[in-house]
């Protein structure tokens, strides 16, 4: 591609002189790797340039060095020449011309590198390829925040359930609400997710013919790591895209005139270390005008420049924030990971042997923190490869990776040689490397950062041949940690290992201490942090901490240790005033308690808790929340909220937490599903004669009628409330004689929103005349019948009914419905409270109630109506005064 160029700048430096060719190499010493142009002709001086910066760059940086050396004439007769990097004339993008496109993208995307190959070992990609779980849609703020690795999948289970699960031939297809055509679409997730994965194989399946053929005649692929690197500097956009056509001239004038046939994939907006939002009133019309990087970019997204192109991009759930206000009408697709079958999938592509596969999948399942976290394609590949090493060793693995933490370690440890020249002093300053690309976001190093921390390419050769940190695949100079979760990992021991006795300080001010990082937390700004913090706490447990010293030959800081545990004791003892464990805290403090794994020291930190609300969107969450609420023994109230199935080793812990928390009286679970597995085990608990529980909340699940039979005569509790609930018909009846008898001691009995049958309304009503401890009632939120009505005032005027409040909210009572219920109140002498609002029933029906309420039979004193009808909570005592209120 690139040889013209190189013969054109050969020709020009044959006019310089020796003096002047040494003079030229000395300007380039800032553009070239160091060492590299000694002893170069400049024939070896043109193939450097361009096979370091690119044919567009090298040509610029030539002349850009002529004029300053002074060689006026030969920048002025080179500049005037075309060396056709983005031909004018018309090119016609022949069909010849897209095959070798597509050949040459399939031969560039067909093979993937692993992480931990040797070098030069390759895998197909479509062998080890695993389908991803993708769903439409867009995340609100409070949940974008959730940016833990382990954390990335959400309700997929759910989501397959409801058919919401999409395919990536079906990402740019209308919408069917809408029928509009998306032309952004943005593909999102947390780390290690596979939004990369899921780029590569867009492209490589169009270059194979598989996919959009219809739709796109030429797909681009541009990293932002790579664009990064470009910075500032300004080129067109044609030469952006122009770097992997397989010939010396690209057709761009032809190919960018029909934009509509376009796609261009922009991989990592997150990695951008650029804004593209300050370019507002700077943007780019002309794809062939030079710009800077970032303005290019920027125009792009803002569809200012070829608005008709469609684009695929991919970020980070927290870094969309400041990109959403660039993208027209996007459609956001989330990527939730593997499914439990594609997890076996991977497995058993992982190992290349289905049967070995099988067997490291039946350990995995067998630890339910891990199997939840290998939803995430990272964890699988770091699971496998512990698993692989340890059966190879014939050694146990599972039954130590309890933690996030734990497994990191355990994977280092795996990998990391016994050798005795291995220098702590080189681990440190990889870690100082680390911490410091950790605040500035800094994910790429150069050889320059490395001797900043004293560092050669031979201290850190035990890390690269780990794989843990590596040179860049497409820079040779330049290293990156395998992941963003890696180089957290380190930059969290960065601080663990800085200990006083060893007399090390921060040598760069530009590294802020761990009370910086704690105070980031402290005002809810932990979304970058989380993760290393996650690891902080991992590495008080004893165990893991005592890991790391025999493999480092290193000691963990006790200063640090003695920060974190005060800094966690200030913050879950303020927190004791509001709801604890409760979305708006973050991080929440049930994972990094969860990692330090010591019983008696989350006891002591969590003695004060009496309130715990807790949101879990996967069963992960659970098991570190459980595990507090296990040593949380002052709980009086625990709210509880899951989106999907939880494995039934979690819910024998929660309801352990019940049965033997003598001080809780309060249960509330909101699930879309609750099965009826986990429906008879509570059940169980709650006639178990040790548990204390008053009050039962129920939302959004399905109950049988069976069930409802066990709740109700539950001795225990006083207090049931069934909210957005699909009563189940299973051949019972919900029986009337249960409310009824002796042993049932509910007080209050809540049906919210339930759009409960006339048979349930039967089945409750009569009840009321035999039950003589229910005293309140809540039907509010359902349709009545007019039959249903006349039944329960038939029940209130009955003497046996001891109702004191009755609530009647939302139900579209008619205005005969409500004529026949004041006419009762007039005839019961316990109800005290009623509530009506938003039923619209008119005049006459409220001619009714007053006279009702002038009734000295009628025991009301608080009414609440319409709101506009200003009865609200004020006392009634005859006619008179309820007509003034009217």
């Amino acid at each position: 591609m690139a040889e013209g160029v190189r013969c054109q700048l050969v020709r020009h430096l044959e006019h310089l002189t020796s003096e002047e060719l040494k003079k030229f190499k000395l300007y380039l010493v800032d553009h070239l790797p160091r060492g590299c142009l000694e002893g170069a002709d400049l024939t070896k001086v043109a193939d450097l340039l361009v096979s370091s910066l690119g044919q567009q760059e090298a040509w610029e940086t030539a002349l850009s060095t002529w004029e300053k050396m002074g060689q006026r004439e030969l920048w002025e007769r080179a500049r005037k020449e075309d060396l056709g990097l983005v031909p004018d004339p018309i090119l016609p993008a022949s069909s010849d011309e897209r095959n070798k496109y597509q050949e040459r993208m399939r031969k560039k995307f067909q093979l993937m590198r692993d992480r931990n190959s040797r070098p030069g070992e390759h895998e197909l990609f479509h062998h080890r390829f695993t389908q991803l779980l993708l769903v439409p849609e867009y995340r609100c703020k409070e949940q974008k925040q959730r940016e833990l690795l382990v954390q990335r999948y959400e309700h997929a289970k759910i989501m397959e359930e409801r058919g919401q699960i999409i395919e990536v031939s079906a990402l740019f297809d209308p919408d069917k609400k809408t029928g509009t055509i998306p032309h952004t679409v943005v593909l999102q997730g947390g780390a290690g997710i596979g939004k990369t994965t899921l780029a590569i194989k867009v492209i490589l399946e169009w270059a194979e013919g598989k996919l959009y053929q219809d739709r796109f005649d030429y797909v681009f692929y541009l990293t932002c790591r790579e664009l990064n690197h470009l910075g500032e500097r300004e080129f067109s956009f044609a030469y952006l895209i122009a770097n992997d056509w397989p010939g010396p001239y690209a057709p761009m004038t032809e190919i960018l005139s029909q934009p509509e046939r376009l796609l261009f994939i922009i991989d990592g907006l997150d990695e951008l270390k650029f804004p593209c939002d300050e370019h507002r009133y700077d943007l780019c019309k002309d794809w062939k005008q030079q710009r800077p990087v970032p303005i290019l970019l920027s125009s792009l997204l803002r569809k200012t420049m070829l608005p008709e192109a469609s684009l695929l991009l991919t970020a980070r759930l927290t870094a969309l924030g400041k990109f959403i206000p660039l993208l027209e009408n996007p459609r956001h697709v989330e990527i939730l990971g593997f499914s439990a079958e594609h997890r076996k999938e991977y497995f058993c592509k992982f190992f290349r042997n289905k049967n070995l596969g099988k067997r490291a999948f039946s350990l995995l399942k067998g630890n339910g923190a891990l199997f939840t976290m290998c939803s995430v394609p990272l964890m699988d590949w770091i699971v496998c490869t512990c698993l692989k090493q340890q059966m190879e060793k014939g050694r146990g693995l599972i039954q130590a990776l309890k933690t996030t933490t734990a497994l990191y370690v355990c994977y280092i440890s795996l990998i990391t040689p016994n050798d005795k020249n291995f220098i702590s002093q080189h681990l440190r300053g990889l870690c100082r490397l680390a911490a410091e690309g950790f605040w500035g976001r800094k994910m790429l190093f150069e050889e320059e950062d490395l001797r900043r921390h004293n560092l050669e390419a031979a201290d850190v050769s035990a890390f690269l041949d780990m794989n843990i940190f590596q040179k860049d695949i497409d820079r040779e100079n330049y290293y990156s940690f395998i992941h963003l979760s890696f180089h957290e990992f380190f930059a969290a021991m960065f601080y663990v290992m800085n200990t006083e006795k060893e007399g090390e300080k921060n040598p760069d001010s530009s590294i802020p201490d761990v009370k910086k990082l704690l105070e980031k937390c402290s005002r809810y700004e932990a979304r970058h942090v989380i993760l290393a913090l996650r690891f902080l706490f991992g590495f008080l447990n004893a165990e893991t901490a005592k890991k790391l010293e025999r493999k480092f030959r290193c000691r963990m800081s006790q200063e640090i240790k003695s920060r974190l545990l005060q800094w966690i004791e200030r913050e879950t003892k303020r927190d004791i005033e509001q709801p604890w464990f409760s979305t708006s805290n973050v991080p929440k403090w049930h994972s990094l308690l969860y990692e330090i794994q010591n019983a008696e020291f989350v006891t002591q930190m969590l003695v004060n808790i009496q309130e715990i609300t807790v949101n879990i969107h996967y069963p992960y969450e659970a098991l570190s929340a459980i595990y507090c609420m296990k040593r949380c023994p002052g709980a009086q109230r625990l709210s509880i909220s899951y989106r999907s199935d939880l494995p039934a080793s979690v819910w024998e812990d929660l309801f352990s937490v019940v049965s033997k928390n003598q001080n809780l009286k309060e249960l509330k679970m909101s699930s879309f599903k609750f099965s009826d597995s986990c429906m008879a085990k509570l059940c169980v608990l709650l006639k178990d004669p040790t548990c204390k529980l008053e009050k039962l909340t129920l939302e959004g699940c399905k109950v049988t009628y069976s069930f409802c039979r066990y709740l109700f005569s539950a001795s225990c509790l006083k207090s049931l409330h069934f909210s957005n609930i699909s009563f189940v018909d299973d051949g019972r009846k919900l029986s009337s004689k249960t409310l009824g008898q002796g042993n049932c001691q509910l007080q209050t009995l809540s049906f919210m929103f339930c759009r409960l049958t006339h048979r349930c309304y039967q089945n409750v009503f009569s009840a009321l005349s035999s039950n003589k401890s229910l005293k309140n009632l809540d039907l509010s939120g359902n349709s009545f019948e007019e039959g249903g009505i006349k039944l329960l005032c038939k029940v209130l005027e009955n003497q046996n009914c001891k109702l004191e409040t009755l609530r009647l909210t939302h139900c579209k009572l008619s205005s005969a419905c409500c004529q026949d219920l004041f006419t009762t109140l007039t005839k019961n002498e316990s109800l005290k409270e009623l509530y009506l609002s938003h039923n619209y029933f008119g005049k006459y029906a409220m001619k009714h109630l007053c006279e009702a309420l002038g009734n000295h039979n009628c025991k009301l004193h608080t009414v609440s109506s319409s709101p506009w009808i200003s009865l609200a909570f004020i006392p009634i005592r005859d006619s008179t005064a309820c007509l003034y209120s009217l």
